[in-house]
């Protein structure tokens, strides 16, 4: 099987006390600038919070999420209701919630026994964090384009040796992310991405292994006609 940087990235969700070298950060972004885009509109704009100023960010998502602060993104989040997805999505949503010991259904009677659940208040710990913009008023077209600059981001951190966590729990509170860096009114908090150097032998960044349902069949979702 090929050992594609496709198959060989994973996502972290626990990192090593260390900060990411600025030089690092940027050529990470640059890369992840050649993504394509929709007649190179190039849709998107990264703001990065590293530092000291990371840090008071962690500490401002946790005291958000313990005083059940009113959360509202700006884009739609994902939705946990079982009739959103197909019968196979919620399948597969459902092995990694088993694999990670949450869920959103409390049916499942989980414990957080991983601590995933506990680390997201923390925003992960991650040393570095790209939060990605889209214009207010852009189109579907612009969100794959946008979609294509984080994951472009994922995949140059992980040439360099960085991991990275895309989720919804780094922009779940917009207000404790705008007046860092005067954000413009008429741009929207697409997507955070966490960024850092991955702890080893950590059962959170194992989740990939432990998953009930591994990546679809190829034949499963791929039609070719000649």
């Amino acid at each position: 099987m090929s050992e594609s940087i496709l198959r060989t990235r994973h996502t972290a969700r626990a990192f090593k006390n260390q900060e990411i070298n600025e030089s690092l950060i940027r050529e990470i972004i640059a890369d992840a600038q050649c993504a394509p885009s929709w007649c190179n509109s190039q849709p998107w704009k990264a703001y990065v919070v590293t530092g000291e100023a990371a840090k008071k960010i962690h500490e401002s998502h946790r005291n958000n999420v313990m005083s059940n602060a009113r959360a509202w993104t700006e884009v739609v989040p994902p939705q946990f209701e079982a009739d959103c997805w197909t019968k196979e999505e919620w399948q597969n949503m459902r092995g990694f919630w088993k694999a990670a010991d949450v869920s959103a259904d409390p049916a499942d009677g989980t414990e957080d026994k991983l601590g995933f659940m506990e680390a997201s208040t923390w925003n992960f710990y991650a040393p570095a964090i790209v939060y990605i913009t889209i214009p207010k008023n852009a189109t579907m077209f612009s969100a794959y384009d946008v979609g294509a600059f984080g994951y472009g981001v994922t995949l140059a951190a992980h040439e360099r040796g960085i991991s990275c966590i895309p989720a919804y729990e780094f922009i779940r509170y917009p207000q404790e992310i705008r007046p860092l860096f005067n954000i413009p009114e008429d741009e929207a908090i697409f997507m955070g991405i966490g960024m850092g150097y991955a702890q080893e032998d950590v059962e959170l960044n194992r989740i990939h292994e432990l998953e009930v349902n591994p990546r679809a069949k190829t034949e499963d979702i791929l039609k070719i006609v000649k």
